[in-house]
């Protein structure tokens, strides 16, 4: 067994992923650990063979990691923090509070769109005088304006009391997208809560003597680099702080997607580069300074350590650090070990202290790019410099570098495309040409901001040289990216592959890296390899082989989207489209790429044939650029048109770049959709010109097929809603849209008893602020016989007719048929 260690990790990690995804009994896992563990004795008692002491060790690395992380996602779901939620008055509405929380701040204040936000770990709960123990974590927004001069106090380690309201994160259940509240919690995040202002915020207690020492050194980093550097560019000291110490929170949101799409964005992720270049430094200082190797290693090994801490906890940082630490202690006992060695301890580590980091795109990324590299770079670089020998024999020795640096963007790139797929539905070939010039760019600029800042102690001039350079640099690393305006194609989106195609991809790169296996063997695994390549990047452009609705029937599915509306109408045959996109005020969040894109792919879109924005405010566009770049729609349906309005503008704009048809409907308008005929009801042509966003000029929109109708109403009001029922032809059943998300001011008893209809959705967040869906709406409807859904409640409700009878079925479980013609609304389960 060449490399046990790596077997052992292998196994842990396994195990750690089947004890989340499988329902499995924590007792029997326990049972089945101790047998385990007690034949592991007998068989170092015995002296068993090779083979039966590594399926020993398999099996029990496996049992313990199924153990681990059983136990640890059970732990993270159900927090105390959670279930005293849950026994709250205001749960049942998704919203608690304000309520007096204390705890420890897990992050240094970070700045964001609407203020400030703040991580914390609650300890006690309750109100003055009246606070329990707890624990759980919550992730607060801070608003107002008085924040500003209190968030330097508000460091990492630090004690703070604070009035917040609480709600659960929205989960956007929907097919094809994981459960963004479930993926919350795993990272430490029971709820979310919100604090009024600043002044709520009370610092009750400092930090360990570490944590204040790691704050003071991380608010010096970016007071100095924020004067070197930030007097030539605010971006580019937003670059060096990240790189410098992984503060990536002045990153504006273009930069952000230049680095992403362009693969690059790794290289401001504080990773094993960063870790080499920064234990070069000081190996090279400490020799120049005469000390002695041993006492060096270990001093760099404690310096590390420190910057490890001082910097956090992700997984790169970990994975990187704890790597350099085992090669220095290592050379402390002149021993030598392989690199996949190393990374197997320093993933067995980090799955020891935080099982659920498996799940982590960090922990993914970081660690499959090294193995990449570890395992591959070597038979890149011959088969490289074979190729290079036909033309040039022997190859100058300056080519050496780069071809090493290409062979290792190859095996990360490879090593990481299905990843990346799975994890971000993108596919970057950029990488392969831009890591030349960010891979330089970002060490120079590693190097010119960590001199920048003894520099500043010395004289400001002197700092202000060194951040030029680095300024230079950083803008070097961004503006490489332009590559993707001249070669658009280098980037494409892609949907996320399936489990047997992840199994085959990688099952064959392993075989191609493995050092055994015959030509005939290896050509295979090539082969497999390149196909399970080809169908993961052609997805976009096939049809999906699954996720379609039955032949001859109409689907209708509305998406949870949160405070938000997105419905996709797919008709038989194949054709589709999409009324509104979801959206929100929050540019970090693009709810189109991240939750639209992702559920129309796993229901069997790959392109629209139109799509529909109802009208201009930001809980319904918001999404649809992602949308027209990821599903190139034949046309864009507007209603009455705002001149001026930014986000039209842009999106008239993309329209145009793809080859969109933009269409201009009113009321009287017909289209047909394969079988399935859609009338536009609402808005009569305009007689004056609009300045601004009106919800009485949404589209309305009725779909009808056999004797269904669907009426998706957007956000209309009652002096809307009364000629929109009188325009209604007679249906034998319909299902509705509730009008602007339930509000107290839409569906009137007018339009409800006009449409009559047997299932009625309201598309709402949970615990929404405004209190959608109001009662007395919801009142309405059910007592006219309606079975009323909310997606924030219910998830994506999904409804399915072939004209004569209804399926529902939403993604919390509720499944219910109705047949046309019988009894009215009347249902049963199916």
């Amino acid at each position: 067994m060449t490399s046990p260690t790596a077997l052992a990790a292998v196994a842990l990690l396994v195990g750690a992923v089947a004890g989340v995804w499988l329902p499995l009994p924590l007792l029997g896992i326990r049972v089945v650990l101790v047998v385990v563990w007690a034949l592991a004795v007998a068989v170092v008692s015995m002296r068993a063979g090779p083979g039966t002491a590594t399926v020993v060790l398999v099996v029990g690395f496996t049992t313990g990691g199924l153990l681990l992380g059983a136990t640890r996602y059970a732990a993270a779901l159900e927090t105390p923090l959670a279930r005293w939620f849950a026994d709250q008055p205001g749960a049942d509405i998704g919203r608690v509070g304000p309520v007096l929380l204390e705890g420890r701040l897990r992050a240094d204040a970070m700045p964001t769109d609407y203020g400030v936000a703040l991580r914390l770990t609650v300890a006690r709960i309750g109100r003055p005088g009246a606070m329990r123990t707890t624990s759980g974590g919550v992730r607060l927004s801070v608003g107002g304006r008085l924040w500003s001069g209190r968030a330097a106090g508000w460091r990492a380690g630090r004690v703070v009391r604070v009035y917040a309201t609480l709600r659960p994160p929205a989960a956007y259940r929907n097919p094809g997208v994981a459960d963004q509240a479930r993926r919350q919690a795993m990272r430490g995040t029971a709820l979310l809560g919100s604090v009024k202002s600043g002044l709520l915020v009370e610092v009750v207690r400092r930090g360990s003597a570490p944590a204040e020492l790691a704050a003071t050194v991380r608010a010096m980093v970016r007071r100095v680099i924020g004067r070197a550097v930030g007097r030539y560019g605010v971006r580019s000291a937003a670059i060096v702080t990240a790189v410098l110490i992984g503060d990536r929170t002045g990153l504006d949101e273009e930069t952000t997607r230049r680095l992403q799409e362009g693969g690059t964005y790794h290289v401001i992720a504080i990773s094993g580069g960063n870790i080499v270049i920064l234990a070069g430094c000081l190996l090279l200082l400490g020799r120049s300074a005469g000390v002695r190797p041993r006492r060096l290693a270990g001093g760099v090994i404690v310096l590390l350590v420190a910057y490890a801490y001082l910097v956090g906890h992700e997984a790169s940082v970990a994975r990187a650090t704890t790597a350099a630490v085992i090669v220095l202690g290592a050379g402390l006992l002149d021993h030598r070990t392989p690199p996949v060695n190393v990374l197997a301890v320093a993933a067995i580590g980090i799955v020891l202290v935080s099982p659920l980091a498996v799940f982590d795109a960090g922990f993914l990324l970081t660690f499959g790019a090294t193995v990449g590299i570890v395992l591959g770079v070597s038979r890149v670089v011959d088969t490289l410099s074979r190729l290079l020998a036909r033309w040039v024999d022997p190859p100058p020795r300056w080519v050496a570098p780069p071809l090493t640096l290409l062979a290792a963007t190859l095996c990360a790139e490879a090593a990481l495309m299905p990843i990346g797929a799975a994890l971000f539905a993108r596919v970057s070939l950029a990488g392969l040409v831009l890591n030349f010039v960010a891979i330089p760019m970002m060490t120079v600029t590693q190097l010119a901001g960590l001199a920048a800042l003894p520099l500043a102690a010395l004289h400001p001039s002197l700092a202000s040289i060194a951040g030029y350079v680095a300024h230079l640099a950083a803008t070097g690393l961004v503006e490489s990216t332009r590559l993707l305006d001249v070669c658009p194609w280098l980037v494409f989106r892609v949907p996320a592959p399936a489990a047997p195609v992840l199994v085959l991809y990688y099952g064959a790169l392993m075989w191609l890296l493995w050092t055994g296996g015959s030509v005939r063997a290896r050509a295979v695994a090539k082969t497999l390899l390149a196909l399970a390549a080809l169908w993961i990047v052609s997805a976009p452009s096939r049809p999906a082989l699954r996720g379609r609705p039955p032949a001859g029937w109409m689907r209708v599915s509305f998406l949870d989207v949160g405070q938000a509306d997105a419905t996709l109408v797919q008709a038989p045959g194949g054709r589709s489209l999409l009324v509104d996109a979801g959206g929100s005020f929050s540019s970090r969040f693009d709810i189109g790429s991240r939750v639209v894109a992702p559920a129309l792919w796993a229901l069997g879109v790959r392109r629209l044939d139109a799509a529909v924005l109802t009208h201009g405010d930001p809980d319904h566009i918001g999404g649809m650029a992602a949308v027209l770049r990821d599903f190139a729609p034949r046309e864009v349906w507007e209603g009455v048109p705002v001149p001026g309005h930014r986000r039209l503008d842009q999106l008239r704009l993309s329209a145009n770049a793809i080859g969109a048809h933009w269409r201009r409907v009113v009321g009287g308008d017909r289209f047909d959709l394969g079988e399935v005929s859609i009338v536009v009801v609402h808005p009569p042509p305009p007689d004056w010109e609009r300045v601004r966003v009106r919800n009485d000029d949404s589209i309305v929109l009725e779909v009808r097929f056999g004797d269904v109708a669907v009426l998706l109403p957007g956000d209309i009001g009652r002096e809307v809603e009364g000629r929109v029922a009188g325009a209604l032809d007679p249906v034998a059943f319909r299902i509705v849209k509730v009008p602007h998300h339930g509000s107290a001011g839409s569906s009137s008893p007018g339009l409800v008893e006009a449409t009559a209809p047997c299932v009625a959705i309201v598309s709402a967040g949970h615990a929404n602020p405004f209190g959608h869906p109001a009662a007395v709406v919801v009142r309405r409807y059910r007592d006219i016989g309606a079975l009323v859904l909310e997606t924030g409640r219910d998830g994506a409700i999904v409804i399915e007719t072939d004209g004569r009878q209804v399926r529902v079925r939403t993604e919390a479980g509720r499944r219910v048929r109705y047949r046309v013609g019988r009894k009215r609304c009347e249902h049963q389960p199916w």
